[in-house]
């Protein structure tokens, strides 16, 4: 059987909410996820780094989110940010999953003084360069997804290889599954549906491996 690693933010983290990831455990595919909800790009490669340094797979799978988020570690001194924060107050392993938004005081200054796109495309790029290496010289497939469109200006990108025309989110909004989305509740994550129409997708197209309990599972 397959090692299969993934990591990503909400669309692929296996926690509380539906998602393919869960619905391939359920259908016995081994994967070691170690997503996270609303975490950043910089904190999907390093764990995906953290693993394939440590151990074997046979496939990788990073999804991408969108640009600007920030990973705060949060200790006693500034435990008092993430409890005032309305939208995303909680903490993932020892970090405050922070995006950028305009209802907490302490992100919308930093996104609006100190936050560089330009820096963190660099990082991420090389994060990539650097797990790219890894896994090919590990004989790991490694297959790199889009969450949300991200506008690459760095030319260093091309050295990634992966699908850059292909959205996660824009396959999702272009889709029947959309019309059921809950505006309330769900953020911008995809619904139950789609999450099992995509978790055949990535079975079928990605992974290539043949699974008949995913026929239960009606997208």
């Amino acid at each position: 059987m397959s090692n299969i690693l993934t990591s990503g933010c909400g669309i692929t983290f296996s926690g509380e909410r539906p998602t393919w990831t869960k619905v391939l455990k359920i259908c016995g595919l081994n994967i070691t996820d170690v997503s996270g909800p609303a975490i950043s790009n910089q904190l999907i490669v390093n764990q995906l780094l953290t693993e394939v340094y440590k151990n074997k797979f046979d496939h990788v799978i990073c999804q991408l989110t969108s640009f600007g988020k920030l990973d705060v570690e949060i200790n006693n001194k500034n435990k008092w940010l993430m409890e005032s924060d309305k939208l995303r107050n909680f903490v993932y392993k020892k970090y405050w999953p922070s995006s950028h938004s305009q209802d907490h005081f302490i992100k919308a200054n930093y996104h609006e003084y100190l936050y560089s796109p330009t820096l963190e495309e660099e990082d991420v790029i090389f994060k990539l360069l650097l797990l790219q290496e890894k896994c090919e010289q590990s004989n790991c497939k490694l297959h790199i997804l889009q969450g949300y469109k991200i506008n690459w200006t760095n030319e260093l990108i091309d050295q990634v290889k992966f699908n850059k025309d292909y959205i996660i989110y824009d396959d999702y909004k272009n889709s029947e599954y959309y019309k059921k989305h809950d505006f309330t509740n769900q953020n911008s994550v995809p619904n139950m549906e789609f999450q099992i129409y995509f978790a055949k997708h990535i079975c079928n197209n990605i992974l290539k491996i043949e699974n008949n309990k995913l026929e239960r599972f009606n997208a």
